[in-house]
């Protein structure tokens, strides 16, 4: 393989617009050869910004690829995975990696015994806020960790037609507990169900934790205000990580003295600060792809089954809360 990665997008819907207009601007880096998509609309779209565009991926490695984008449905990773591994190129697939974690470690198993470069694309863990959380973490900054909260709410988006709402964002923040913390996670309970969907889980509450510490996520798809928050609780104070806005903030830890009147205690309550901590804003995803070409010529990718790992815990959340749903239904 030359200095000059040949790489293409494979899925042009919500999130791929994002990678072909990243893979076009890191034109210095790579060679962006276009994009690919079965939608003839998704093509056309893709058209107006000068993208070149292919029907099948056939078309495309005709041209000569080394790399690909998997941006499809979750349904397709597995099918489109193998399929290029197959070929030999490098694949970068969007999380979550498959629809079960049988068909992920089945493409990861591939993938090793291919000698193919592999990865997954948990894009918090390249968002800057969430990796100055975990360096202020690691530097002793909160003391002994307590807790960790996760919130990943919103509406459902029309393009999600096959995973539910664990699978396809709540394994987001079960793999953000994980890299925060370096550790496995255990889940201890769930609960949640389906307020908008007939066929699948669209909000669940998750209790799990990880090197003793605590970790509760809520995903939902019903909630009309969009947020993608975590707060980490310990000893010395509090921090609270806007995902979106790539803001880090940090309350040290005070004591509240004993007051006789309601007055004093809301006055209390005012006096408390955020300070903002230092974060180089830059679009998590551009840092993703540019881990994924570094990975390829270095051959140091992130460990393609940290996947795995969120993936089992959201099957093993759905698991609960379809068994409790089943349970009350049949009461």
């Amino acid at each position: 393989m030359s200095d000059r990665i040949r790489v293409a997008v494979v899925g042009y819907g919500a999130i791929g617009r994002h990678h072909a207009r990243n893979l076009n601007e890191l034109n210095e880096e790579v060679d962006f050869v276009g994009v690919v998509d079965a939608s003839k609309n998704a093509l056309a779209a893709a058209a107006e910004l000068g993208y070149p565009t292919f029907q099948t991926l056939d078309e495309a490695v005709a041209l000569g690829l080394d790399a690909v984008v998997l941006s499809l449905p979750t349904a397709l990773h597995f099918e489109y995975a193998v399929g290029c591994i197959d070929l030999g190129l490098a694949v970068l697939v969007e999380k979550p990696i498959a629809m079960t974690s049988e068909q992920g470690a089945e493409i990861i198993e591939r993938a090793r015994a291919k000698g193919v470069p592999l990865m997954i694309g948990y894009v918090e863990r390249f968002n800057p806020a969430v990796v100055a959380l975990r360096d202020f973490i690691r530097a002793g900054g909160l003391g002994e960790i307590y807790g960790i909260s996760a919130r990943r709410v919103g509406t459902m988006p029309a393009r999600i037609q096959d995973a539910n709402v664990l699978i396809d964002i709540g394994v987001h923040d079960i793999d953000m507990a994980a890299f925060l913390l370096a550790s496995d996670l255990e889940l201890l309970a769930a609960q949640g169900g389906r307020a908008m969907l007939n066929d699948r889980v669209d909000y669940a509450f998750l209790a799990l934790q990880g090197r003793g510490v605590p970790i509760h996520i809520e995903s939902n798809w019903i909630t009309p205000v969009k947020a993608r928050e975590v707060f980490v609780t310990g000893a010395n104070g509090i921090c609270h990580v806007d995902c979106v806005t790539q803001s880090t903030r940090f309350a040290a830890a005070r004591e509240f003295p004993a007051v006789s009147t309601f007055e004093g205690v809301v006055d209390q309550y005012k006096t408390g600060e955020f300070v903002t901590l230092t974060v180089e804003k830059e679009e998590p995803l551009r840092r993703e792809l540019r881990a994924f070409f570094a990975g390829i010529r270095t051959g140091e990718l992130p460990p393609p089954e940290i996947s795995l790992v969120s993936l089992r815990i959201a099957e093993q959340a759905t698991a609960m809360i379809d068994a409790r749903t089943a349970q009350l239904a049949g009461k």
